[in-house]
Formats: C-alpha cells, structure tokens, sequence
C-alpha cells in the first residue's frame, strides 16, 4: 500500500464512484475536485476493520472467563475501552 500511496491519493472520481458502489467505503470528494484521496479512505477502513477484530476478540476471551483487565492488557487497549464492548459498568 505505501508503495501506491501517491497513485491512491490521485484517484480520478469515476474510479472513485466504482470504489464506493464495490465498498461502501465513504469516500467523498467535492463536485468541483477532478481527483479523489482513496488513500485515506482506505487507512480509515483499514482501522475500523482492525477494532472491530479487537472487540471480537474482546467478546470471544470474555465468554471464555477472562478477566475484563487481562483482555485489555492482551489486546492493548484501555480497560475502560474493553468494558465498553462487553456492555460491563465503568469503574468511574
């Protein structure tokens, strides 16, 4: 991906449309922009796909008996994040 970074920063907007209709990604660019920036769309999906798997994970450890503290250590995200997705009570 890094090596086609400045080729998906320059998409032309037909491409762009076709990518959206495939994806539904949300890419949008401004009528009068001849080029759309995919490659921040696609580092956005990117991360969403990367917290979605983090709370999977997070749900499946946690029917499993592990402790709401030790997902958060293992997955590397706040405690208070972890108890988010599992729908537990904040300690705040």
């Amino acid at each position: 991906m890094k090596v086609n970074e400045e080729r998906f920063r320059e998409v032309e907007r037909r491409a762009v449309d076709v990518i959206e209709v495939i994806t539904h990604a949300g890419l949008r660019y401004e009528e009068s922009e001849v080029e759309a920036d995919v490659y921040e769309a696609i580092q956005k999906m990117k991360r969403e796909a990367e917290l979605k798997k983090a709370q999977e994970a997070a749900r499946n450890f946690y029917r499993l008996g592990i402790d709401d503290e030790k997902i958060a250590q293992g997955l590397d995200y706040a405690v208070e994040t972890v108890k988010g997705w599992l729908g537990l009570p904040s300690e705040t």
